[in-house]
């Protein structure tokens, strides 16, 4: 008999991590469109620079959410509620120690970074002030990561956002004050995201304690307890594998996004302004992939590959919705969405020169995002490093090389080629792994 689809349980599970996810790049366009009214034009090219530094360092470490969301998930569905706050209580380990190696490298790390992705100059400059006071948010991201992490993997996205929600309207709240107030540019851009971002993982966190059952706070504040030893193998082969794909995966939008700096700071600013809704498009696909994630975990648990491939088709056909959705609104919308953004008519007019490449990255790339969910959920990240590295060597890489050697030098256009490129490779190197993924659980 034909298993019947979890659509509803997707849908309630995808609504909330939807308007949970897009919170973020949200509050980022909203950073970039007060810049873009309160500013000059080498603020927002440097907070783009910046920002794709810190969107790189943190989203290298933001393996913190699925990796606990799918360790958590599986222990649930196996009725293991004790071992899912063991899971929370390494996760949350992890985070503390990440935080504090951090702190110590950042201020020599960061100057060297951006030493290599743009030229002296005023750009550079502001973007390293820009990305040092956003550094220091780093231990509060990890925080709010990994209580996302257990609250999804519990099948609970309503309490991250809560979280995202309260953390993205404090941030444009701190935007307003410090950028059109006071007139900090970029550094108040900074310092509002710093200040909602610790007001949002000491609101997590408070969730998080009235959530827990009593046994399972008591596991996680035995800090002392054997069992705290043991467990480390299952979490570092998962969030290895998963902290080198999303590595590589951010090092490739990092050069997107530094890149410009290279050719003028218009088309600096442009890729930050056309980065910043392609951020929009993957938090919005990523609530049904996150949903995916959610029952895929559960699955995995019960070792049920059938419930594995009705988690997959439940949340695909709402994803190309949304996808089919976002292509339409960029392109039709073009002129509404540059003139909210910025009043700098040099930069809408580079901007447009590129739109078409982020009109079609939804529709190119949705699959990328959905089958990550399911490769997620399912504790497959070394299957999506192989794919993350077969879709940058042989795809991503040659088509910039190629791109420049036929031309004569690099181009932006060749950028967003090889970008778009990167991300069909993402999704059709997914499919072919997939049966192998199933036969894991038969």
């Amino acid at each position: 008999m034909t298993r019947p689809l979890p659509h509803r349980k997707a849908a309630a599970l995808a609504v909330p991590a939807i308007a949970s996810n897009v919170a973020v790049p949200v509050a980022g366009l909203v950073d970039t469109a007060v810049l873009g009214h309160f500013a000059q034009a080498v603020d927002i090219g440097a907070v783009g620079l910046g920002a794709a530094v810190v969107s790189t360092l943190f989203w290298v470490f933001s393996f913190l959410r699925p990796g606990t969301t799918s360790l958590v998930g599986r222990s649930l569905g196996a009725r293991d509620a004790v071992g899912a706050a063991r899971h929370l209580q390494r996760a949350g380990a992890l985070a503390a120690l990440l935080s504090a190696v951090w702190l110590a490298v950042q201020w020599a790390l960061v100057p060297g970074i951006l030493a290599v992705l743009a030229p002296a100059g005023p750009e550079r400059s502001t973007a390293l002030e820009y990305t040092l006071i956003r550094g220091m948010s780093l231990p509060a991201l990890l925080v709010t990561l990994v209580v996302a992490g257990y609250f999804i993997g519990a099948h609970n996205t309503r309490i991250p956002l809560v979280v995202a929600t309260a953390t993205a309207a404090m941030n444009v709240g701190l935007d307003f004050v410090f950028v059109a107030g006071f007139g900090w540019g970029a550094t108040g851009a900074a310092w509002g995201t710093f200040g909602s971002e610790w007001v949002g993982a000491a609101l997590a966190v408070a969730l998080l304690r009235r959530r827990l059952t009593p046994a399972q706070r008591a596991v996680v504040l035995d800090w002392r307890d054997r069992g705290l030893r043991t467990g480390w193998g299952a979490l570092a082969r998962f969030n290895s594998a998963l902290m080198a794909r999303t590595a590589l995966l951010m090092a490739v939008v990092t050069f997107v996004a530094s890149v410009g700096s290279r050719f003028d700071t218009e088309t600096l600013a442009a890729n930050a302004i056309m980065l910043q809704l392609m951020h929009v498009s993957s938090y919005a696909l990523d609530g049904y992939a996150n949903a995916a994630e959610a029952l895929a975990s559960h699955s995995a648990g019960r070792a049920d590959a059938g419930g594995l491939n009705a988690a997959a088709l439940a949340s695909a056909l709402p994803m190309v919705v949304i996808a089919a959705s976002l292509a339409g609104v960029y392109w039709l919308g073009r002129h509404g969405i540059l003139t909210v953004l910025t009043d700098l008519p040099d930069v809408r007019s580079t901007a447009l020169d590129y739109w078409a490449y982020i009109a079609l990255l939804p529709l190119l790339s949705w699959g990328a995002w959905w089958l990550d969910g399911i490769y997620l959920g399912a504790g497959k990240s070394g299957l999506m490093l192989a794919s993350m590295l077969v879709s940058t060597l042989f795809v991503f890489l040659p088509i910039l090389l190629l791109g420049a050697h036929i031309n004569g030098s690099l181009t932006n256009d060749h950028v967003w080629q090889a970008f778009l490129g990167v991300n069909v490779a993402r999704q059709v190197t997914l499919a072919v792994l997939y049966p192998r993924l199933v036969k894991t659980l038969a």
